[in-house]
């Protein structure tokens, strides 16, 4: 009856999450401390250019990995010459996204020299989001194989070292956005050199059918991930299309505030999907209802530590705090509805339905981008903020509708509601007190140790139920 939670197998998977959590923190925190200083380097077109060319670089590299990572975990875990695939899987990420990236940067090479100038930056992204296919399919085995400490190690090098490395530049070469990213680039080069250090992949031609699966997983799940990836981050490159960079700049300035807890919970997700995939038999239904309680419980800490921490993030973030607190209160509603996606996706993938994706995820963008435009056109960033929120809500329950039920058991979706009610009145009444410095350090105070009160009761109590 309590195998699943008792076992040895559990504290071991407890540890692997609080180290994917802190190492996504840590990550998160620095990224944090650098920004502030990049943002007061440059111009607002500058700045704009590096957000908006930093988030097509997060935008790509997603679309062109087409949800491989996942499935090379879950081919990891194969009895069927599993580990093999895998590599090989890893080997097709590789060098399809190197090739592409390269092909990509050519293309604006040739297209901006035609115009009024070489637009450097974004052929230094594109270059940059090429060498990230390496670096994803070598943490897809990582994370396979348990090695937290070498995954978030390729997470801090490939977007803290990038990013400080850009920063460096700006400071040493000049304030341009061309130089940020061209540091930027060189990290990254660094870092995949060090991915394929660590795990080395295998040529696809010489794993039998891995051409064949690989292609048969990634086509029908590109529109799935480029509408995701535009959920996650295509606000500011509607306002950069419309309003204009300095609007792009603002909203991308504040974007952490999405960014931030959705990255916390992708990098909690790679211990839940490791503990799911590896479930079998009546374990599994155990596992999703464990899964899925953590999961919402925890897309309310991060969310709302992330809402209470608005104001002095767009103090420190921004030029503009009273304009962009609203928004950075608003963002992190996402948290909860993401990580009912999490988990129903994880689902999905496990009852290998994933070709549903394909249209599923880009209906939701379609849906979001009716209610989105009209405030990108009035430049009404705290609307669209909730619009951009909404939609991950939108995006966990349409996933949660189609795996309620399945062989792997009932998905619960009770905890979710009563997690995202929480968190939506905190942000009403976060909303009601005054923008200023002394009302963010209450705030942030007074939320941030109720949150640090409940994760150590809450751990006290798995401890309690291992013992």
């Amino acid at each position: 009856m309590t195998e699943v939670s008792a076992s040895p197998a559990q504290q071991t998977d407890s540890r692997l999450a609080l180290l994917y959590l802190l190492g996504s923190l840590l990550q998160g925190l620095a990224l944090i401390l650098i920004q502030p200083f990049a943002i007061r380097a440059v111009d607002g077109v500058q700045w704009g250019l590096i957000s908006s060319s930093v988030a097509t670089i997060q935008i790509v590299i997603v679309l062109l990995s087409a949800g491989l990572p996942l499935a090379i975990t879950q081919r990891w875990f194969n009895p069927a010459n599993g580990r093999d695939r895998a590599l090989g899987m890893y080997g097709f990420l590789a060098l399809a996204c190197l090739l592409i990236g390269v092909l990509l940067a050519i293309v604006v090479l040739i297209i901006s020299g035609l115009g009024s100038g070489i637009s450097w930056e974004l052929v230094w992204a594109m270059i940059s989001l090429g060498l990230l296919g390496t670096i994803l399919g070598a943490q897809a085995i990582l994370r396979a194989q348990g090695r937290p400490l070498l995954f978030v190690l390729l997470s801090i090098v490939s977007s803290v070292l990038a990013n400080l490395a850009g920063l460096l530049a700006l400071l040493v070469i000049g304030p341009s956005a061309a130089n940020y990213l061209g540091g930027y680039l060189i990290v990254v080069l660094a870092s995949a050199v060090l991915a394929v250090l660590l795990v080395k992949p295998k040529l696809p031609w010489k794993v039998t059918g891995v051409l064949k699966e690989t292609s048969a997983v990634a086509l029908p799940l590109l529109p799935h991930t480029g509408a995701l990836m535009l959920l996650t981050q295509g606000a500011v490159l509607l306002l950069i299309s419309t309003a204009g960079e300095v609007s792009a700049g603002r909203y991308g300035a504040v974007l952490i505030f999405v960014l931030g807890p959705l990255t916390v919970l992708n990098a909690l997700n790679n211990a839940w999907s490791t503990r799911m995939m590896s479930a079998v038999g009546e374990g599994s239904s155990t596992r999703l209802r464990q899964v899925a309680t953590e999961a919402a419980l925890a897309g309310l800490l991060v969310g709302a530590v992330a809402s209470a921490a608005a104001v002095l993030g767009a103090t420190v973030l921004s030029r503009d705090p009273e304009l962009l607190t609203p928004v950075a209160t608003i963002l992190p509603l996402a948290s909860v509805g993401y990580a009912l996606f999490l988990v129903a996706t994880n689902v999905t993938y496990i009852t290998e339905r994933t070709s549903m994706m394909a249209y599923l995820t880009p209906a939701v963008l379609l849906v979001v981008l009716l209610f989105a435009l009209p405030q990108v056109l009035a430049n009404n960033l705290g609307a669209l903020a909730l619009v951009h929120a909404g939609g991950f809500s939108l995006l966990g329950l349409v996933y949660w509708w189609l795996n309620r039920r399945t062989k792997v058991g009932k998905l619960p979706l009770k905890a979710f509601i009563w997690c995202f009610a929480v968190h939506l009145l905190l942000v009403v009444m976060l909303s009601l007190i005054p923008v200023t410095l002394t009302a963010g350090l209450l705030e942030a105070a007074v939320v941030w140790l109720l949150a640090l009160g409940f994760a150590a009761f809450a751990l006290r109590r798995a401890k309690r139920s291992v013992a």
